[in-house]
């Protein structure tokens, strides 16, 4: 097999495990795909390539600040599951439904 062929079963198996990773983050795929189109028409309307890398760079971080607050909600709700299982009763906190104190007689 030439180099050319081992590289390219490579790609291929990297790629698989890509679209398997982010079948699972349908939300980063579709973010990834924005930042492509968002390239292409950039690159097609004359930025600059520093303009581009710098669109790039930003929207890149803006992707890795959404990917750790998914994977911050995803360890919370793990912990709580777990936590839950240890006390049981241990309840989530929520807002009481009471009306409040009944009013008191108004003063003459």
């Amino acid at each position: 097999m030439s180099d050319e062929q081992g590289d390219n079963q490579s790609i291929s198996k990297a790629n698989k495990n890509l679209d398997r990773r982010l079948a699972k983050s349908p939300r980063v795929y579709q973010r990834l795909h924005q930042i492509a189109d968002a390239m292409e028409e950039a690159i097609a309307s004359g930025l600059t390539a520093d303009e581009a890398e710098e669109m790039a760079i930003r929207q890149v971080n803006e992707l890795g600040n959404a990917m750790i607050g998914d994977w911050a909600q995803a360890q919370e709700q793990i912990s709580v599951r777990e936590a839950q299982k240890g006390n049981q009763s241990l309840t989530k906190d929520t807002k009481k439904n009471s009306g409040g104190t009944a009013p008191s007689e108004s003063s003459r």
